[in-house]
């Protein structure tokens, strides 16, 4: 009876722990709503980048991106918006099919571990280094049909980093119209020797 007992309290602690969503298992075009009610510290905000409609949290304890955990972390002596935190990106609020997220870090340790990960698993980055903003990273990972990109601007004693991964061809503001620019056009315009 004791072993049944501590069983059934294993597998409900074991359950409780493994919680977190990982946004690399997130499918595009595909309704997460139930991912957003299981995360009421998720709120809407449509002021994300590339007028996205969002859900926006500083919380990131709910989050992992494939075998990285990001940090709940406020930069010391920062302002309000010196902090890591998620937008998840859905084509509107009431079906909330998946477009990607952006993670922006102000953690050194969070964004190195990131990186690594993003270079490790996806081949043929692109990249530039400059020592005053940063450094600015592209993928094409047409198999998983996504774009990442990452890039960062300097700030008071630390550099802020942005993950922003989309699905490929995503336009600015959700836009069915070819004459809207898409997020990768949007990008090359910010860096154009980087894409070429």
């Amino acid at each position: 009876m004791k072993r049944t007992i501590y069983i059934i309290l294993f597998c409900c602690l074991a359950s409780s722990c493994t919680s977190q969503t990982n946004l690399e298992s997130l499918k595009f075009n595909t309704d997460i709503s139930k991912t957003i009610l299981d995360h009421g510290e998720l709120n809407k905000n449509a002021a994300g980048l590339y007028g996205l409609k969002a859900y926006f949290s500083k919380n990131l304890d709910a989050f992992k991106i494939g075998s990285i955990n990001p940090s709940t972390y406020q930069f010391p002596g920062g302002t309000i918006s010196d902090c890591n935190n998620i937008w998840i990106y859905v084509d509107d609020y009431k079906t909330n099919k998946y477009l990607g997220y952006t993670f922006s870090s102000a953690n050194k340790a969070d964004t190195e571990k990131l990186l690594d990960y993003l270079k490790l698993k996806y081949k043929g980055v692109k990249s530039k280094t400059d020592k005053t903003h940063g450094s600015v990273y592209f993928w094409d990972v047409p198999e998983d049909d996504k774009w990442i990109f990452v890039d960062q601007s300097s700030r008071r004693n630390y550099f802020q980093t942005k993950f922003t991964v989309v699905k490929r061809g995503l336009r600015i503001e959700n836009s069915t119209s070819k004459s809207v620019n898409t997020i990768y056009d949007d990008y090359k315009m910010m860096y154009p020797d980087l894409l070429k």
